[in-house]
């Protein structure tokens, strides 16, 4: 998966896209879009333990569970939304995004810190 799907998804999600997936969103939110990515990219590689590496193309390839993959497209998709002034879009998938990385963080946490039986 690449930044560029990522942000796809992001936009399909919102609903700023065709049937045919072509974006309706303005050059100016794309030439954002990588600092968008990284922003929220940044906050998840505390919680999955990435290293730091922010994109610097949407080409890039990123390596992360399907847990994070989700929670980093609902970040996104807020982010974008915030962007294009869409507010209720932004309240939407902002506070999905928050729901997610708490549990994603949660499950990192109990992990940690639950003994195994032997």
């Amino acid at each position: 998966m690449t930044a560029n799907d990522v942000i796809k998804q992001a936009i399909a999600v919102l609903g700023y896209s065709d049937n045919d997936g072509n974006s309706q969103l303005t050059q100016r939110v794309m030439n954002r879009a990588t600092g968008i990515f990284n922003l929220v990219y940044n906050d998840l590689r505390h919680i999955c333990e990435l290293p730091r590496k922010p994109i610097i193309s949407l080409s890039e390839e990123i390596d992360l569970p399907q847990e994070a993959h989700d929670v980093l497209m609902c970040g996104v998709a807020g982010y974008i939304a915030n962007a294009e002034g869409d507010d209720t879009q932004q309240y939407m998938w902002s506070t999905e995004y928050q729901q997610r990385r708490t549990k994603l963080s949660r499950m990192s946490e109990v992990n940690d810190v639950i003994p195994t039986v032997d």
